[in-house]
């Protein structure tokens, strides 16, 4: 699948979560609004939905779910925003505004 929104690298912290067991630990490695790809030390599983909790700063956070599209690597991971609304769509355009875009 191919990208059709712009990524920036920025390394933000996560928390996913799967309908049962423990929250697992993620950073951003890219982010944009469609999705983002992230590192953890727990694996994930293809086509897995998760719900996921990012903290965009102190004061703002955006929380969905994201569908894991594929492994990158040992710990990172291809994931795509499912059904995330516009408005939170639109604050995160506006938190990735001055990022470096990724490459």
């Amino acid at each position: 699948e191919r990208r059709t929104t712009p990524r920036a690298d920025v390394a933000l912290p996560c928390v996913l979560r799967r309908r049962s067991g423990s929250a697992i630990d993620a950073r951003t490695v890219d982010l944009g609004a469609g999705g983002m790809r992230i590192a953890t030390a727990r694996p994930l599983s293809t086509d897995e939905v998760l719900q996921f909790d990012l903290l965009l700063s102190e004061a703002d956070r955006v929380d969905g779910r994201a569908r894991v599209l594929r492994q990158e690597g040992h710990d990172a991971y291809a994931m795509r925003f499912e059904g995330l609304p516009e408005p939170a769509r639109e604050r995160l355009r506006r938190a990735l505004a001055s990022a470096p875009p990724f490459n």
